[in-house]
């Protein structure tokens, strides 16, 4: 019984976050219209600056309260849900004969994926 408000709690969250996550999905593409900065900038700023900032708040709270390795495994962890869940979508979500990097071929996109590598690795091998 006492985990039933923490789990609650966490369920609603997910949900206003999911909700939220389509929303801001739309607004990027509306801006990135408006603006005509292109899908591919418009999510590489836009989308990853809003939607970092959870894991800023918990990286900063985490090292405010000498706990590096929450910090640091929250930023791993999230980069390793992230490709985790592209590399399901490539494989089983598409539902269409190429897979999915396939289809978003370019070369913005391949240079943002070697910006997260070396950042990855320069973190990684910092700790």
């Amino acid at each position: 019984m006492a985990l039933l408000f923490p789990f609650v709690s966490f369920v609603v969250a997910g949900i206003a976050v999911y909700v939220a996550g389509i929303s801001l999905s739309d607004v990027t593409n509306v801006l990135a219209v408006r603006w005509k900065l292109g899908e591919d900038l418009s999510g590489l700023i836009l989308l990853a600056v809003v939607t970092i900032l959870p894991e800023f708040v918990i990286a900063i709270s985490a090292v405010l309260s000498d706990n590096l390795p929450l910090a640091i495994g929250n930023i791993l962890g999230g980069i390793a849900i992230q490709t985790v869940v592209l590399a399901y979508l490539d494989v089983a979500g598409s539902g269409k004969s190429e897979i999915l990097t396939f289809r978003a071929a370019s070369l913005t996109l391949v240079l943002e994926r070697t910006l997260v590598i070396a950042i990855l690795l320069v973190v990684i091998m910092g700790s």
